[in-house]
């Protein structure tokens, strides 16, 4: 049988847009499993920048796909393919994805729909009834972990569209890399101290305060140890558009309790924020020079692009029990209860003490992160694909 022709939408390329990281690696290993039979559909825009409280930080991007532009649906819709896979990851997407897949489907055309997020992690009124739409309209989804299948099994038609689990891929290296000193100097930081570090979107769901409300019992137990958190507050500060977003979305007041916490004298110099945007090579500097990394989500029904970048890096990964992070665990040592403040910070103090006396954690987390190498990604997206067109 002839590979079916595919056409992912996504998004692609530099600068970092929203889940372009995944459609990069995703579409690489795709066409060497593939080649040619797998093309790419770019956004413009994928939704309003408003809705976005970095607002009119992100960057408009090179496709022709744009949210408000009907005629650019049907031009992907009508494209010369067997195919559309449509990574959909915002919940207001589904506005427009939804007569989007209605026009391929006119044209006979299968529909596969990677759900990155099968619960949304800020609620806007009516969406769930429209994204419901855009899901019943798949021939089959993709899940990346069995609780947001399970998750998305009780959204649609069961009968009639079969959820598929396909990890979320990791690019994984050969080993651990090592610290280098301007590693340090790119955060103010000084090599003498230990680091954990959080990194990404800093987000209400990923549960920094409860980190910040451990984080004096860690300083006690541990003198040497300093907390880095990096990223971007949505906290709507870029307009009043933004600010508008960041109070439908409840995260207005995030950087107002995170920066409270922060004032505590308890803790005075042993978290550095960098509430900016963080690049690929400072993430890639945080996490060779961090004894950790920590991901307390309170509330998450997927997988995490940022846990996974660290577990590909070889850079030990503490995460919450919710949705997929418990995959990437080196062990169930590395696993804590969502927002449990004191057992959060027992965990922390006593895998520090397993840092100092075990130099093969940052090996194992490689081991652990092998599962999820983008070629096996690949093979069972293929696999997918081949029944589709049975």
């Amino acid at each position: 049988m002839t590979f079916p022709r595919v056409v992912m939408l996504c998004q692609f390329g530099q600068p970092v847009r929203g889940v372009s990281p995944y459609g990069d690696a995703l579409l690489s290993a795709l066409r060497n499993e593939a080649g040619d039979s797998i093309q790419a559909v770019d956004y413009y825009a994928p939704y309003p920048a408003v809705l976005h409280p970095a607002g009119r930080d992100i960057p408009a991007g090179p496709g022709k796909l744009h949210w408000s532009n009907p005629l650019s649906w049907y031009r992907v819709a009508s494209l010369d393919t067997d195919i559309l896979h449509m990574q959909h990851w915002v919940a207001p997407m589904a506005v427009y994805l939804a007569p989007l897949a209605t026009m391929a489907r006119h044209r006979d055309k299968r529909i596969l729909i990677t759900c990155h997020n099968p619960s949304a992690h800020e609620t806007f009124p009516g969406m769930e009834f429209i994204e419901n739409r855009l899901l019943n309209q798949a021939d089959a989804i993709i899940a990346h972990d069995t609780r947001g299948a399970g998750i998305l099994e009780k959204r649609v038609d069961t009968t009639k569209h079969c959820v598929h689990i396909i990890p979320h891929g990791i690019e994984i290296s050969e080993a651990p890399p090592a610290a280098a000193p301007d590693d340090y100097e790119r955060f103010g930081l000084v090599p003498e101290r230990r680091y954990i570090c959080i990194f990404g979107n800093l987000r209400g769901y990923k549960g920094i305060d409860i980190l910040l409300e451990a984080w004096p019992d860690v300083c006690r137990q541990s003198p040497d140890i300093d907390l880095v958190i990096a990223g971007r507050l949505w906290s709507g500060k870029t307009g009043t558009g933004s600010r508008v977003t960041a109070r439908l979305l409840g995260t207005e007041g995030e950087g107002g309790r995170l920066h409270e916490l922060l004032a505590r004298p308890e803790i005075a110099g042993r978290v550095h924020l960098h509430d900016a945007f963080q690049s690929e090579r400072n993430i890639n500097a945080l996490l060779r020079l961090s004894a950790f990394a920590v991901f307390p989500y309170v509330r998450f029904s997927s997988q995490s692009g940022a846990a996974c970048k660290a577990a590909g890096m070889g850079c030990p990964v503490l995460v919450s029990d919710v949705g997929g992070l418990p995959d990437l665990a080196i062990s169930r040592e590395w696993i804590v209860p969502p927002g449990n403040v004191e057992k959060l910070a027992s965990t922390l103090t006593a895998r520090l003490v397993d840092i100092e006396k075990k130099e093969d954690l940052r090996m194992q987390q490689l081991r652990q992160a092998e599962q999820f190498s983008w070629p096996r990604v690949a093979r069972l997206h293929a696999d997918i694909y081949r029944k589709l067109c049975e």
